[in-house]
């Protein structure tokens, strides 16, 4: 079980002064809902800005089954 409070933690620590939101989407903590806004994917194609969350959440990952993600350039 992954804890939103940690994807968070560790999307905040990869990317400072982004604006994230996390949601659970089945209580069970394997399916999120993300949304991060970034300064860091200025320039960036979507697979890159992409490439960064997923590198930031790093060994979680293997825990998530489902991740819905949106990512923007801040």
């Amino acid at each position: 079980m992954v804890d939103v409070a940690e994807i968070q933690r560790r999307l905040a620590a990869a990317l400072p002064g982004a604006a994230i939101a996390v949601r659970d989407t089945t209580g069970e903590g394997d399916h999120f809902d993300v949304e991060v806004r970034a300064a860091a994917f200025a320039g960036l194609g979507l697979v890159e800005q992409h490439r960064l969350v997923y590198d930031a959440l790093g060994d979680l990952m293997r825990r998530v089954h489902a991740l819905a993600l949106r990512t923007e350039s801040a």
